[in-house]
């Protein structure tokens, strides 16, 4: 006795079978969605790894509308030895026109018992790292204070000071000449004697964009959220760019043409050279 071929399934049950697959790998697509979404880091939170100022610098970029500040911004050792001098800088302009932060040693707090002026009480940063001379540290330093300052959409100029810069000019004066200018004042220029770039900064870094400068600038807030938001020359310079020590030839002497190879000082190359590769400044 032969065996009954199954029934053929109907067009229109396949069709409803092919739509409730779709429907529900869709569900679970978005259930996946929703929990990576869920999981992921927030970037408004302060403990995101991510830098929640470069998020608040896009967004205000461009749109203040109200009194804009200067924001002084010194990298200090550990207190300001000439702190009587900016303290009477500061007497004479208002208080709503600028505002200050201070990158000291870890741990160091700028009150009654280490300035003079009360206009430096409380302005260190509390994330302050050691800062070594000749090191990247010196750039992060410079960062750190830049990404501080960035949190307040006021701050539209960005002057970086160290503890032994004094003012030339009364602030009204400076306030004036920062502010009617549109442009970042950065000394910038290409040393065709400098020994201190190293070939494999390239092709991050090309030898044609490496520049020499002045550490001590003024930048608008679009230049100070390049050097804040960077992350691919930085991590060249820390690899590449190293003060080298002084070398002994074994002889009671220092080799001064072999040491001043590649004996790169990141805070007189860095802002410079990042502006040159991503075309801000020439």
């Amino acid at each position: 006795m032969m065996k009954k071929l199954p029934a053929p399934v109907p067009a229109r049950q396949v069709l409803w079978l092919g739509w409730k697959l779709v429907i529900l790998l869709s569900v679970a697509l978005c259930f996946v969605a929703l929990l990576r979404l869920h999981f992921s880091p927030d970037l408004s939170s302060p403990n995101s790894l991510s830098r929640p100022a470069r998020v608040r610098s896009r967004i205000s970029g461009g749109t203040f509308d109200g009194i804009p500040k200067i924001a002084f911004l010194f990298l200090a050792r550990f207190n300001l030895p000439l702190d009587f001098l900016w303290g009477s800088f500061f007497e004479n302009a208002d208080v709503a026109n600028f505002s200050i932060y201070i990158h000291s040693a870890p741990g160091f707090v700028f009150d009654e018992s280490t300035t003079r002026s009360l206009f430096f009480y409380d302005r260190q940063l509390t994330n302050s790292i050691q800062v070594i001379w000749g090191e990247s540290s010196m750039i992060e330093a410079e960062r750190l204070l830049l990404e501080s300052a960035l949190e307040d959409p006021a701050n539209q100029r960005f002057v970086l000071l160290s503890d032994s810069c004094v003012p030339l000019y009364n602030f009204s004066y400076i306030y004036r000449y920062l502010m009617s200018s549109s442009r970042s004042f950065v000394d910038s220029f290409l040393d065709a004697k400098d020994g201190r770039y190293h070939p494999k900064m390239s092709p991050v870094i090309p030898k044609e964009k490496w520049r020499k400068g002045s550490q001590w600038i003024s930048l608008l807030r679009s230049h100070a959220e390049v050097i804040v938001d960077d992350e691919v020359v930085l991590p060249v310079f820390k690899k590449f760019c190293k003060r080298r020590p002084p070398m002994d030839t074994g002889k009671g002497k220092l080799n001064i043409k072999l040491q001043k190879q590649h004996n790169c000082i990141p805070d007189e190359h860095y802002v410079q050279t990042l502006f040159a590769s991503n075309s801000v400044v020439e």
